[in-house]
């Protein structure tokens, strides 16, 4: 029952992704349907390249520069989010999540997981961030704050045991 209600939840997310693409004027191709679907439900980052492996599984003829190309027009539309860590790095959001009052993201440099709604990192950042940074920030800049996003990058949890683990 559960699985079931998971699959209803994300066909009515991709229905309601689609709707809003057409409610901007552009059709809905199957390359623009098969990228939506892959954001589906989960709050995750994905590179363009896994978003490409992983449509081309369902559409062998599909080329990158079709990828970048529907990334780039709904980041433009402001239906997904591109974050740039570096050059060589650019992730994708459902636009959803890069709206939050607070976004709080770890990429590991190791295996390349990304961590979201984290409870530990979120709270401590928050505490620290949150609490003073909006009076001095605005004390020193005249700048208000009133919504952040942050990504870190580093070790995850499990990269972190192990390199204590085997060391080199």
């Amino acid at each position: 029952m559960k699985n079931d209600n998971k699959k209803i939840n994300k066909k009515k997310n991709i229905e309601y992704w689609e709707n809003r693409l057409k409610g901007l004027g552009y059709k809905i191709t199957e390359p623009r349907r098969a990228i939506i679907s892959i954001f589906g439900n989960e709050s995750k980052l994905y590179k363009a390249d896994e978003i490409y492996l992983i449509v081309k599984k369902d559409y062998p003829d599909i080329g990158i520069s079709t990828i970048y190309r529907t990334l780039e027009l709904l980041t433009r539309l402001k239906l997904i989010c591109k974050f740039n860590l570096g050059s060589e790095r650019s992730y994708y959001l459902l636009s959803k999540d890069c709206y939050k009052d607070t976004a709080i993201y770890m990429i590991c440099d190791n295996c390349g997981r990304v961590i979201i709604d984290n409870d530990c990192l979120n709270n401590a950042v928050k505490i620290r961030l949150i609490d003073n940074a909006e009076k001095h920030i605005f004390k020193n800049c005249m700048l208000k704050v009133s919504k952040f996003q942050i990504i870190f990058s580093g070790l995850c949890d499990k990269c972190v045991v192990g390199k204590l683990e085997n060391p080199e």
